[in-house]
Parts: C-alpha cells; sequence; structure tokens
C-alpha cells in the first residue's frame, strides 16, 4: 500500500483494534498527525507509521535518569541489632476473641 493513502478515523481504529474516540484522543494529543475535512478527520498513511515508529522508539530508550535519581534517593539498609518479634512471648496476656451470637 502506498504512504499516500489517506485513512479516516474509523479505518486507523480498526487496524489498531481500538475505538475511534481512542484515535481521536491520539489526535487531540498530538501523538497522530491528522487533518479536518469538515467534520471528519483524514489521516495520511505515512503519519500512522511515524506515530508506531515514535512509540518503539519511546520503548526502546529507557530513561536511565529516572532510575539514577531515585537510586540516589534510596537509604541503604542497616542490619538490625535483634531480630524483630512478632507477637511478645513473655509476660503478655493472649487476646481472647469471642464470638457474638449472630
Amino acid at each position: 500500500m502506498a504512504d499516500d493513502d489517506i485513512l479516516n478515523v474509523q479505518q486507523v481504529a480498526a487496524q489498531f483494534s481500538v475505538t475511534p474516540q481512542t484515535v481521536r484522543s491520539w489526535i487531540d494529543g498530538g501523538k497522530l498527525k491528522a487533518g479536518r475535512v469538515g467534520k471528519a478527520y483524514r489521516i495520511l498513511r505515512r503519519d500512522v507509521y511515524a506515530m508506531l515508529e515514535d512509540a518503539v522508539a519511546e520503548r526502546q530508550t529507557p530513561d536511565r535518569d529516572m532510575w539514577q535519581d531515585r537510586a540516589a534517593q534510596l537509604q541503604p539498609m542497616r542490619q538490625p541489632s535483634e531480630p524483630a518479634e512478632m507477637w511478645p512471648t513473655t509476660g503478655a496476656k493472649r487476646a481472647v476473641l469471642s464470638r457474638r451470637p449472630a
């Protein structure tokens, strides 16, 4: 198929298995380039390919700065001086649960 093919919102939505509203939100958000003819959008196939290439490139380049900043914020773990106790073992009274009649 030629890159100069003109598609409408429904055709792009069917190609990606999404709703037409999702395609319109891609257009409104600037992810997908489109032109208006009357009240309808028209999309060039090459712009759909460009959106796909941008999405692939975005996925392949991790944001290393984000991870470095987060690693700098983490404090090194300290070894506890003694093991933690979940339940007191000496001199404690055990709680008795009573069932209320239904």
